[in-house]
């Protein structure tokens, strides 16, 4: 199963695609050199963001989470279609049991990945929200202030769409990601 088959068509959008593998009975040492060989190969790829690796953590987790950022849809196509990642699934059938699980996202969902070594559950909808809201207010506040004035002669919707058009990419590619960054320990406690 491809990881991109879960994300609407929106190629526009970063895509991260969290995998988890079970290690075999003794294998868990392999697995995580396995792992970081992997990220590495990833790393390389155009379109690549980042990715991240999440060991086992018993009695909580007791799979090799991984996530796999990328710039866009096809980005990610582009790697999960590669013949490096062939190589590195082959390299990982003995390290592993059981099925390999894949879940992507796009957009917000993905920019609330956590850092390497944390929990793999994403922050409390609360926490997300609230970083939204720190992000999106200076925004919104300085579109107002230097912008609208000069938009004032257009139709509500145009000028909606407009300021839309600014704030969605600040958003998603500057202000979400800086703040995530700054609130790391708040968000992931």
């Amino acid at each position: 199963m491809s990881a991109i088959d879960h994300v609407e068509p929106s190629h526009d959008l970063p895509v991260t695609v969290v995998v988890s593998r079970r290690p075999a009975p003794g294998r868990e040492d392999a697995l995580l050199t396995w792992a970081d060989g992997i990220v590495a190969a990833a790393s390389t790829f155009p379109g690549h963001l980042s990715a991240e690796m999440y060991p086992p953590s018993a009695p909580d987790r007791e799979d090799l989470v991984m996530a796999f950022s990328f710039a866009s849809a096809q980005a990610l196509s582009d790697w999960e279609h590669s013949d490096v990642r062939r190589e590195w699934l082959a390299r990982a059938a003995p390290l592993v049991e059981g099925e390999t699980r894949a879940h992507a996202v796009s957009g917000f969902e993905g920019i609330f990945a956590t850092s390497v070594h944390a929990s793999a559950s994403p922050p409390p909808r609360w926490k997300t929200a609230t970083v939204i809201a720190i992000a999106l207010y200076p925004a919104s506040l300085l579109i107002s202030w230097l912008l609208v004035p000069h938009l004032m002669s257009l139709p509500v919707a145009l000028r909606v769409l407009i300021t839309t058009a600014i704030v969605v990419p600040f958003m998603v590619w500057v202000g979400v990601p800086w703040l995530t960054g700054r609130l790391r320990s708040w968000l992931h406690p």
